[in-house]
């Protein structure tokens, strides 16, 4: 045991400073050992599973005073020696319960309303999760617009959300065109998951929108195969709102409304290359954004109702799109 370790990342360094031993520890907590590196040196925090199971893959006494370390740096709020155990559920846990009802909609549900059912399902579960207090967050499914032949996908579009206090309540449709210069277009853009603890103290690693309410955000790419199709954005009224407890609930969350998209709206990495847009306010100006379904029943009349619905929207969405990219041209 040492005493004089001050942080869990220090003792973690100790312990696994021989190569073997931290190739040991990576095996145990389904990681590689780069992953342990990243620890150790303060360039990564361990998902909430590897962090609970830590101090469990070292002998007594060095996980009593690893478990203690990490408490102080992630859970200071809880009784001494009460870290969650990853082999006892814990209050905080995703309920087993909202899963079923998920995987039972996808399994039953058909058509134009699987989608809808399941992300109703998932965005009502997690906001309960998430903001139990009402202290004031929102969640938004965020969509690849589908490129037409030949083109890349170019923007995103916001397609339902859920908020409590400051933002509006009950899940909602939606829709608003992003572009690479949003947090969500980063994540999009690399397929990775983007985090901004302060957004009034942000210094350009994440792009961050106009959002006064919004203190902290969060995404995690909705993501299948390989490919992606959008991503969750999770926005906050508090400063550094986003724990690894919580992120690790956003990647569940982010997995199953995965299962809401079909497979053809899953594009490959390098089928991504989002353009920049202009701010909601400057799109509303001069879209129909809030006219969607009023231009999908137009399109399917002129056509004769030989367009479904979803063939419908999805020329719809480009159109605007076009339009979008038309004027943050003319605006350059």
């Amino acid at each position: 045991m040492n005493p004089s370790a001050e942080t869990w990342r220090e003792l973690l360094g100790e312990l696994t400073a021989l190569p073997a031993e931290r190739q040991r520890v990576a095996e145990a907590l389904g990681v590689n050992a780069y992953t342990v590196t990243r620890w150790v040196e303060d360039k990564a925090d361990p998902r909430a599973t590897s962090l609970k199971n830590l101090p469990d893959v070292f002998p007594s006494p060095y996980r009593e005073q690893l478990a203690a370390l990490i408490q102080a740096d992630f859970f200071p709020h809880m009784t001494p020696g009460s870290l969650p155990s990853a082999g006892h559920p814990q209050a905080d846990e995703v309920p087993v319960e909202h899963l079923a009802r998920t995987l039972a909609a996808y399994a039953s549900i058909g058509g134009r309303f699987r989608a809808w059912s399941i992300r109703n399902l998932i965005l009502q579960w997690a906001i309960g999760q998430l903001d139990s207090d009402q202290m004031g967050v929102q969640l938004t499914v965020v969509q690849c617009v589908p490129p037409r032949p030949e083109q890349s996908v170019r923007t995103l579009c916001e397609r339902m959300s859920v908020g409590t206090a400051l933002w509006d309540s009950g899940v909602r449709s939606r829709l608003s065109f992003l572009g690479a210069e949003s947090l969500c277009g980063w994540t999009v853009g690399r397929g990775e998951p983007g985090v901004v603890q302060d957004t009034e103290q942000n210094r350009g690693s994440f792009p961050v929108r106009p959002d006064p309410d919004e203190k902290s955000a969060a995404t995690w790419p909705f993501q299948r195969e390989g490919k992606l199709a959008g991503c969750l954005l999770v926005s906050s009224h508090q400063v550094n709102y986003f724990t690894p407890l919580r992120l690790s609930w956003i990647e569940i969350y982010a997995n199953a409304l995965a299962l809401s998209f079909r497979d053809e709206e899953f594009y490959d990495l390098r089928q991504i290359a989002l353009h920049e847009i202009p701010e909601l306010a400057q799109q509303q100006e001069y879209t129909s954004l809030t006219r969607l379904r009023d231009r999908v029943t137009s399109l399917r009349r002129e056509r004769m109702y030989q367009l479904s619905e979803a063939e419908a929207e999805t020329l719809v969405l480009q159109e605007m799109e076009a339009e979008l990219l038309d004027r943050a041209s003319s605006m350059k």
